[in-house]
């Protein structure tokens, strides 16, 4: 297809918070009921980038995302990113970054701590972003890993890395968790901010020369999806504000924009800002999507839920079925 908009937590699973659930987007809500549709079983945004790319599973996340940083990604890395780990009763449950809001400060001083006590293991830590952290592994000691977002939200017990032959890798997971819940900047935060107290290893994997080359122009800000697009030879871009502005691609060609602008309120609970956002997605971008196929061909709304990703495919005969009645998103979950 000649466009794709990939719109992670558009679709809800069932147990979204109700005021969610029952969210109503008109221009959204039209085009859906236009479109041809189809069931992908990728897991989650991720894993769909990854398979049109050509990556098998388990993709080396870590290492593509770490390119599309700009950084140097040779070697064996993991994502080592910061979580908030919430005991409930008999469970530990994860939660991302996202609810973190970790100041540029405060992730130096946590990564400082631990980048000291990994080293013991020849670990590497960078901390690339607040809410991104990395590790290079000695040869032969990558874990198997459950990926971040298969994680969130869950029970940690069942989805703890295994593998390696040196590291202890469940245990380090425990020593780190030690490490930062004492540490004096997780004593600031709280009670105001969760505390910065664990971090998820995952995304375990090889540095690569290439992939695939899937898409002609990638407008993101998500590394991975940076970094297949360096690595595939795609221009990378910032999204632009609206699909109108979105470039025209030469023909045989496509582009890709991943609009993740609802990940983050949906994960930490802003209902406001998830509300909000999902407005603005429906005028900036679904209103405009009549003109988009004209001028593109098709246009493919990917979103992707949970264990599966819904492709709505839309072309030039999609105007013309207008009897088609419109159903809530809820609905299309």
């Amino acid at each position: 297809m000649p466009l794709d908009l990939v719109v992670p937590d558009l679709l809800l699973a069932a147990g979204a918070p109700p005021r969610l659930a029952a969210a109503r987007l008109r221009h959204a809500e039209k085009w859906l009921a236009r479109a041809e549709h189809a069931l992908d079983p990728a897991a989650g945004t991720l894993a769909w980038l990854a398979a049109v790319h050509g990556l098998a599973e388990p993709a080396p996340y870590a290492a593509v995302a770490l390119a599309g940083e700009g950084r140097d990604a040779a070697g064996d890395w993991l994502r080592a990113d910061p979580v908030h780990l919430r005991i409930d009763q008999d469970s530990v449950i994860l939660h991302d970054a996202s609810v973190l809001d970790l100041a540029r400060e405060e992730s130096d001083a946590l990564a400082a701590t631990l980048r000291g006590h990994f080293a013991r293991d020849a670990l590497t830590l960078d901390a690339v972003a607040p809410q991104r952290w990395y590790v290079r592994v000695p040869e032969g000691e990558l874990p198997v890993t459950v990926p971040l977002d298969r994680a969130n939200g869950h029970n940690v017990f069942g989805r703890l890395p295994k593998g390696g032959h040196r590291v202890n890798w469940p245990a380090l997971l425990t020593e780190a968790q030690m490490l930062l819940a004492e540490h004096a900047a997780n004593a600031a935060r709280e009670p105001a901010k969760p505390a910065a107290n664990g971090v998820w290893f995952w995304g375990e994997g090889a540095a690569l020369a290439s992939v695939e080359r899937r898409y002609a122009i990638v407008h993101a800000r998500e590394p991975f999806a940076l970094g297949l697009a360096r690595l595939s030879g795609a221009e990378a871009r910032e999204p632009p504000a609206a699909i109108a502005d979105v470039d025209l691609v030469r023909a045989g060609e496509s582009a890709l924009v991943l609009l993740d602008a609802l990940t983050a309120p949906l994960h930490r609970g802003d209902e406001d800002a998830w509300i909000a956002a999902a407005e603005a997605l429906d005028e900036r971008w679904f209103a405009g999507l009549e003109k988009a196929v004209e001028r593109f061909g098709a246009v493919r709304l990917v979103l992707p839920l949970g264990e599966r990703v819904r492709i709505a495919t839309l072309t030039p005969s999609a105007r013309w079925r207008w009897y088609r009645p419109r159903k809530p998103l809820a609905a299309h979950a």
